[in-house]
């Protein structure tokens, strides 16, 4: 009985959850006549000109939950997933092995649920591509009967001369360049919108910034001679109180690779990733920007428990490794529709616009 009575408190859980979620588009919905659309543009580009503001970064990432946004890029993105589904089904070569020799998608697929950190999830669907498009081409839709928002073409881009001057002049790389329309509500009325692009990090980083490989590090007190050990034993106590490297309390602000990827977090580690939500305080627009721009770098290697501390110490503690820095951004305005807005940091830029559409006006 009390597993049942757990059970059934798992399941109401996640119903609710999931009402909760649903919620905020199904009021929304009930509403449809009243929704107040409008076009927004945005370019996101890295600032290519050399830093002067003296600002200093932290190494550590601060982490964008992105699961409970709406994601319009990765279906603009995922064709291959569009042409996967005319595939034929992978078969299990043995108990545990399946081709991998021809394409092939696995059953079900598309309704898998990415955990992370499970072993057996397929590869995510973006997780080959290197680069996005910097434009987006958007199919487009109508306000007038739409009930999600939805991507535009490129040819209503109207922040191209801006985008083309800074590649000009040298001031700016683009990443990112789209529009689309949305419904848009007062604040927490309804989900925010996931941005990303560039470079795609993935094959070599998890997105905490810590490498998918690091070189093995040889055990310090194992596989050596009496004498060895003791000398190691006794240069690992003269390096702890001494407070040298990696114990060095210093140190403490370079980053140590977690145990886990927190769950809702991107599971690819794009150049720029983040979230942007616009929405309304009385008949004023808002935009609230939050993103993290990545770049390669390298760190002293730091451990997690004195074990590998001591082994790091052992085998030269100055050595540094690979690392994926963040460099975040997060900026609220209140904005003018039809106005350009222009977000600025040492490292990243967003230009906005809002633009008024046939439903923008408010009915009461």
């Amino acid at each position: 009985m009390a597993l049942v009575h757990r059970g059934l408190k798992s399941v109401l859980g996640l119903t609710t959850a999931l009402m909760t979620l649903v919620s905020v588009d199904a009021v929304a919905q009930s509403d449809k006549d009243y929704w107040r659309w409008f076009e927004v543009e945005v370019l996101v580009f890295r600032q290519t000109i050399t830093d002067q503001s003296g600002e200093t970064f932290p190494l550590a990432i601060q982490p964008i939950a992105v699961n409970q946004s709406r994601d319009l890029l990765t279906s603009y993105h995922s064709l291959q997933n569009r042409l996967r589904s005319a595939l034929p089904v992978c078969e299990p070569l043995s108990d545990n092995q399946w081709q991998i020799d021809i394409a092939c998608q696995y059953e079900n697929e598309d309704q898998w649920i990415p955990i992370t950190g499970n072993p057996f999830a397929p590869a995510h669907a973006l997780s080959e591509l290197s680069n996005t498009e910097v434009v987006i081409d958007g199919p487009g839709g109508d306000i007038q009967t739409a009930s999600q928002p939805f991507l535009m073409p490129k040819d209503v881009l109207e922040l191209t001369p801006v985008s083309e001057e800074l590649e000009r002049k040298g001031q700016g790389k683009p990443l990112l360049h789209l529009a689309w329309r949305q419904p848009v509500f007062k604040r927490g009325e309804s989900r925010k919108f996931r941005l990303y692009g560039g470079k795609n990090y993935s094959e070599t980083f998890f997105y905490n910034g810590f490498p998918r490989e690091q070189e093995e590090l040889n055990t310090p007190l194992s596989n050596a001679s009496q004498k060895q050990r003791m000398d190691n034993i006794e240069y690992l106590l003269s390096a702890i109180e001494q407070g040298s490297e990696p114990f060095n309390p210093l140190n403490e602000r370079t980053p140590v690779r977690p145990p886990l990827i927190a769950a809702g977090h991107p599971s690819l580690a794009w150049e720029f990733d983040g979230l942007i939500d616009i929405f309304l305080v009385g008949n004023y627009l808002h935009i609230d920007g939050e993103f993290n721009l990545r770049e390669k770098d390298k760190i002293k290697q730091l451990a997690n428990d004195i074990e590998t501390q001591a082994s790091l110490a052992l085998n030269n503690a100055n050595e540094q490794t690979p690392y994926l820095r963040s460099f975040y951004f997060s900026q609220l305005r209140r904005v003018i529709s039809h106005e350009t807005h222009y977000f600025d940091h040492p490292k990243l830029g967003v230009v906005v616009q809002i633009r008024r559409t046939d439903l923008s006006a408010p009915r009461y």
